[in-house]
């Protein structure tokens, strides 16, 4: 062990410290203080400036999952969107067609919580509040249908088959769709007009098909206005229009099935190009011709000629 010297002023010699156990003790409190403050302080630098392995691991994690909630975020306001606008476009149909006076959805907009704002309670609540809600939804959506149902067999099989129901033309690409019902640019005036039927392009001499049972109750040739053209009332209210025709397949009075040939497609009258003009009327009202096409056509197949017909700025008539 070494030994401590102080010098001695009165003996001018070097003399042996003698250290007190107060001395010691302190001297030991001192160093471990010193050790502890040394240990903390590293340990702060260290966890402020660099991340441990697991850390780094649960910071990964927490941002993937961070990722999928937004995902599930913009995925859950997609199809909410989506079912917003099929129900609506459901009720204008089965009002239409049904006379339906159908009860709204309660139409909710589900959101999805961050992973990196919630505790595992929270999260366990928030799912079971989401599950309540579309559990209220599903019971919804089944009381409505059952209506529809009940509505469905209430109408009589012959209005069913006299309805307008299907295309014009043949159009199975769904390429062939222009303009629908709505403000559109004249192609002769060039100002907005309303446009009251849809367009469908199509070369001159393609068939064009009664939509519904019915009698043609107007079946005439003209090059002015609507060109040739033929009117079928269908009962119940409904009368479809075709027009721009060249060849007319059907007489005034004479009776017509759905899918019958009446007539050929044309580009007589006010018509900048051949194409078929076609109108669906309900107690006199022109209607969306977009509403009736049931027969052949898938809900994607159903927006495909939406976005067609919205997007066209220019009617052909």
């Amino acid at each position: 062990m070494r030994q401590r010297y102080r010098f001695h002023h009165e003996h001018l010699d070097f003399v042996r410290e003698k250290r007190s156990f107060r001395r010691v003790l302190w001297n030991i409190l001192i160093y471990t203080l010193a050790i502890v403050f040394m240990t903390v302080a590293y340990y702060a630098l260290f966890s402020l400036f660099f991340d441990t392995r697991e850390e780094r691991a649960l910071q990964r994690e927490n941002k993937l999952l961070t990722e999928q909630s937004e995902r599930l975020q913009e995925k859950m306001e997609r199809v909410t969107e989506v079912l917003g606008e099929l129900e609506q476009r459901d009720k204008e149909i089965y009002q239409a067609i049904f006379h339906a006076d159908l009860s709204p959805l309660n139409n909710k907009n589900y959101t999805t919580d961050s992973y990196t704002t919630l505790n595992d309670e929270r999260v366990a609540q928030n799912t079971s509040v989401k599950i309540k809600e579309l559990t209220a939804r599903a019971a919804g959506i089944s009381k409505q249908m059952n209506a529809i149902t009940a509505i469905f067999y209430k109408t009589s099989k012959d209005s069913l088959l006299s309805m307008p129901m299907m295309q014009p033309v043949d159009n199975a690409d769904l390429s062939r769709v222009g303009a629908s019902v709505g403000l559109r640019m004249h192609p002769f005036y060039k100002l907005l007009k309303r446009h009251t039927g849809i367009d469908f392009i199509s070369g001159v001499g393609a068939d064009v098909y009664a939509t519904g049972a019915g009698r043609v109750q107007m079946a005439m040739r003209g090059q002015r206005g609507t060109g040739s053209r033929v009117e079928i009332d269908h009962g119940n209210g409904y009368v479809t229009t075709y027009s721009h025709l060249s060849d007319l397949l059907v007489h005034q009075g004479q009776t017509v099935k759905r899918g019958q040939v009446i007539a050929r497609v044309g580009n007589t009258g006010m018509s900048v190009s051949p194409h078929l003009h076609y109108e669906v009327m309900k107690n006199g009202d022109y209607m969306d011709p977009l509403n009736y096409f049931f027969l052949g056509l898938t809900p994607g197949d159903y927006e495909v000629l939406r976005q067609l017909s919205t997007s066209a700025g220019q009617s052909l008539d």
